[in-house]
């Protein structure tokens, strides 16, 4: 079967387990992702036949075949983290600012366990949870945000410094206001890993008990008079848009206020729209503007104004929007003792807000921290970083992964084979490897639902620009979704094949 156009024809294979598959969150590095793909070996013929070619084809003629000699690839796990960081020494702190934004800013100052044996001064960690607040909602834990080491690396993995020691830095958002009346106290549960790759080790989770102090540093924002009228608005079913308002008469003793996160459920929204008008005291409009999320707006006693918000697209789990039960709302104002709550009330929008809805996520799923959909950017709705992968260094193949999910309320279906470029330049072949069993060329996805598709490419014009180790653009394309996605292809930086 001859193979001269740059047609290309699809097999899938399902992976035995997704769950053999490491983790890393979605920056990384060559050395990450080497170690995530492994060796890049040469197709075998079962490759070629699930590209759809034949090996023997004359369009290879160009394409001399090396038997793959053996070479050391180091793997991750001799990069162990054999000294864990002692759960019995670590200590965790926090601050906050009186009527501010709610975040608790946390501090854990962590000793490395015993003598190390492994690369020296690095534990793993695999994630850092903030449990039993004692002020707010009675039930919450929350994923510790923004985590920095003392050296600004990535909470990921952890650097000890020539004391043994290491100092963490991050914070959480609670629904509640501190108003200074009691300082919170906390727990910390710190999960590690073995390396990198491995799966949190229950036996070196630990947890530590926190305390918590106010921000010296900061202004006290909290005001002798409280706004506290309810919210009253609406959402739409999954997922939808939402609007809520609420009237208020400035009381005595507020000067100002300052627009901060809006809750819905357990879900906080930062980049809503947020409106609002002034009105005299005989209740006609005497004029309003734009307000901004973590902008002060300076208000006086006895003004009334109406502040409305609108949230475009909701991103709350479908459980919480897909039966149009009623959903509390909190919206905190800074400045202010209390949060501002209500009910919003379901509503039917567009039947085609319960569509499926299929988006890219990191495409390697995060070891620590959020697991968010990617946001498109540029004009042309371009999911950037959304596919990461290996080619071989003066070679011929590559592979490549992306994850999708389907963040609508129907069944989905990713058609396949797609397109797929490497610098510009169409492959002349390459076929998919999917988690989901495909159901002929498309992949189904349930609501909630992700599939990793892994791609192996044979790559045919990149010769002289494979031959370096500089990385390789690619883009995957699925039209039919709207889905463009690029990232890059690291060199594998085996040298052996260029001699």
């Amino acid at each position: 079967m001859k193979k001269q156009t740059l047609s290309i024809l699809l097999a899938l294979v399902l992976l035995l387990s997704i769950s053999i598959f490491p983790v890393f969150a979605q920056d990384w590095d060559e050395e990450e992702v080497s170690g995530y793909f492994g060796t890049i070996e040469d197709w075998d013929a079962e490759s070629f036949g699930l590209a759809g070619v034949d090996s023997e084809d004359n369009v290879f003629d160009d394409y001399d075949s090396k038997s793959v000699e053996p070479f050391a690839v180091t793997p991750e796990a001799n990069y162990e983290a054999k000294s864990f960081a002692d759960g019995a020494s670590a200590t965790a702190t926090a601050t906050y600012v009186k009527c501010g934004d709610g975040k608790l800013k946390v501090t854990i100052k962590l000793e490395q366990q015993g003598t190390i044996t492994g690369t020296p001064y690095v534990t793993f960690i695999r994630s850092i949870k903030v449990k039993n607040v004692s002020v707010g909602p009675a039930v919450g834990e929350y994923e510790l945000k923004g985590c920095r080491t003392q050296f600004g690396d990535s909470c990921e993995k952890v650097y000890y410094g020539s004391d043994g020691k290491a100092t963490l830095s991050g914070y959480v958002t609670i629904p509640v206001v501190f108003d200074g009346t009691a300082n919170p106290t906390f727990d910390v549960e710190v999960s590690q890993s073995d390396s990198r790759w491995a799966a949190p080790d229950p036996a070196k989770t630990f947890t530590v008990s926190g305390t918590s102090s106010v921000d010296t540093s900061a202004p006290d924002l909290c005001q002798t008079g409280v706004i506290n009228q309810p919210l009253n608005g609406y959402y739409q079913q999954c997922n939808g848009k939402a609007e809520f308002r609420v009237d208020v008469t400035v009381p005595t003793g507020v000067n100002f206020i300052v627009p901060s996160d809006v809750y819905l459920g357990t879900t906080a929204y930062s980049d809503y729209i947020c409106r609002y008008t002034r009105y005299g005291s005989s209740g006609y409009p005497l004029g309003g503007d734009y307000c901004y999320p973590g902008q002060r707006l300076n208000v006086k006693a006895n003004d009334k104004i109406r502040f409305e918000v609108q949230i475009d697209e909701l991103k709350n789990p479908l459980t919480d929007t897909n039966n149009l039960e009623p959903l509390t709302a909190y919206w905190r104002l800074g400045g202010n003792k209390v949060m501002l709550t209500g009910t919003l009330s379901g509503r039917r929008g567009p039947a085609e807000l319960c569509n499926a809805k299929i988006v890219p996520v990191s495409p390697i799923k995060a070891s620590f921290g959020d697991d968010d959909p990617i946001e498109p950017s540029g004009w042309y709705n371009t999911y950037d970083k959304a596919v990461v992968g290996l080619y071989q260094k003066c070679g011929r193949f590559g592979v490549y992964q992306v994850r999708l999910r389907n963040v609508g309320a129907k069944m989905g279906y990713v058609n396949l084979p797609g397109a797929v470029a490497v610098n510009g330049g169409n492959p002349i072949s390459f076929f998919w490897l999917s988690s989901i069993a495909p159901e002929g060329n498309r992949v189904p996805l349930i609501p909630g639902g992700e599939v990793t598709l892994r791609g192996h490419v044979y790559i045919t014009s990149l010769g002289s620009q494979m031959n370096s180790d500089s990385p390789a653009s690619i883009a995957v394309n699925f039209s039919d979704l709207g889905l463009y996605m690029t990232g890059k292809l690291y060199s594998d930086h085996v040298n052996w094949r260029c001699y």
